[in-house]
């Protein structure tokens, strides 16, 4: 049995994150939402197109779901996360190289001017200041560098109590809701030129099993029911963005 859980300060994300790493298991998400993640990887690099020469960096790898899509270019990636037991685990399953480190997003432990290409998927929303690190993923990309990420459209945030510090605390831990207008907002003031929003994966057929009854339908076919979808019923999970570094 698990040792009890310590009393902790919810802004301490550090150790919220590392005990998150020890008591959830990122790499067996249910079937339903293993199809979520994967259309979500699938239209990240339909969006950018992946160079093996570029150098990529992830922001909270999470389960390590990248990989599976990049191993057909193998680039230089590098993924930074918080819980070191994740990183070690996608780092023995991964068919290609790939650099690991345990850093906080609000200081990356990576020069100025490192990458062609940072992403992160689901991880804005929880940041109590998403600008601070949107400014330093500016700093790593090269000049002209581009930014890829997904959040929850729309959100409405709703609060739990924490099952660290038995305080209340948003669900899932998702600070902020967003929209393309705020999105942008917070682009433009981190430097970047934004390029491209995209919604992915309608509530209405992730809800009724639709994607995983077509799991296995090629990405630009199942693309086109997910526009489909998205276009009569505004109800996308998650909004992708795909944004440049300004080099002025």
């Amino acid at each position: 049995m698990p040792e009890p859980l310590p009393d902790l300060n919810y802004h301490d994300h550090i150790t919220h994150y590392q005990l998150d790493g020890e008591y959830y298991d990122f790499f067996s998400p249910d079937k339903y939402m293993l199809q979520e993640i994967r259309r979500r990887y699938q239209e990240f690099f339909h969006l950018y197109r992946v160079n093996r020469h570029h150098r990529i960096l992830e922001l909270g790898s999470g389960g390590g779901f990248a990989v599976e899509v990049l191993k057909k270019w193998s680039p230089f990636f590098y993924l930074v996360d918080i819980p070191i037991n994740n990183l070690r685990k996608i780092k023995q399953q991964a068919a290609f190289p790939l650099f690991p480190a345990v850093a906080d997003a609000y200081s990356l432990p990576f020069n100025k001017d490192s990458f062609h290409l940072v992403f992160m998927a689901e991880v804005l929303e929880h940041l109590f200041d998403p600008a601070k690190v949107l400014r330093e993923i500016h700093r790593v990309l090269r000049p002209d560098g581009n930014l890829l990420f997904s959040v929850p459209y729309k959100e409405k945030i709703t609060y739990q109590i924490c099952i660290h510090c038995n305080q209340p605390t948003p669900t899932h831990s998702h600070l902020h809701s967003f929209d393309e207008k705020k999105l942008q907002e917070l682009l433009i003031q981190a430097g970047f030129q934004p390029i491209r929003f995209s919604k992915n994966c309608n509530k209405i057929p992730n809800r009724l099993h639709i994607n995983y009854l077509f799991r296995n339908l090629p990405f630009r076919f199942w693309k086109i029911m997910d526009h489909f979808f998205n276009f009569w019923f505004d109800k996308p999970i998650s909004i992708i963005g795909l944004a440049q570094k300004r080099s002025d």
